[in-house]
């Protein structure tokens, strides 16, 4: 009897399976991924509720640059992007913590070896990037932060899908 539950728990051993160490790098970025855009979206809620002050500070910034170069075209671009985040301050909120939650459970799932994670990590990653290219993808300031982000994003999303063949569909 006792060679029997130790043949037992040696199977369950075998069949256990591990995270892969590639995968547990990636989801514990993620986590930290996370937590910055968390903040980084209340943080910008509550200071984009009151664009006045950084409005006057980029107009001062504008009258020093003068009418021409590539300063004065950051500085429109910056002062056009002030204005379409105080007018979508409140979608920006809701999408920044419903994407940010769908990287979250993704990577969570992807902990556990689900499969469906990657696919909630995908939409959560990727979503923001066609959303931010619609609000403010006409910018100059708001094209370098979209590739940026899309960059970092594109990133992730490949390093994820290398892991693809460790996840199961559960």
């Amino acid at each position: 009897m006792e060679k029997s539950s130790q043949t037992n728990e040696v199977f369950a051993q075998q069949t256990r399976r591990e995270l892969p160490g590639m995968l547990n790098v990636l989801t514990i970025l993620t986590f930290i991924g996370c937590g910055i855009a968390y903040l980084s979206t209340f943080y910008s809620y509550i200071t984009g509720n009151n664009p006045d002050k950084q409005i006057e500070e980029l107009n001062e910034a504008r009258e020093k640059v003068g009418d021409s170069g590539f300063g004065a075209k950051m500085i429109d671009s910056s002062l056009d992007m002030v204005q379409k985040s105080y007018e979508n301050r409140y979608l920006l909120l809701i999408s920044g913590l419903i994407f940010t939650t769908l990287c979250l459970i993704g990577a969570l799932q992807m902990r556990k070896l689900k499969r469906p994670g990657y696919y909630y990590y995908l939409i959560g990653e990727l979503a923001p990037i066609v959303l931010m290219a619609g609000l403010f993808g006409s910018s100059i300031f708001g094209a370098i932060m979209l590739i940026f982000g899309s960059l970092i994003a594109i990133v992730f999303v490949v390093l994820y899908s290398t892991q693809l063949k460790y996840l199961e569909n559960k």
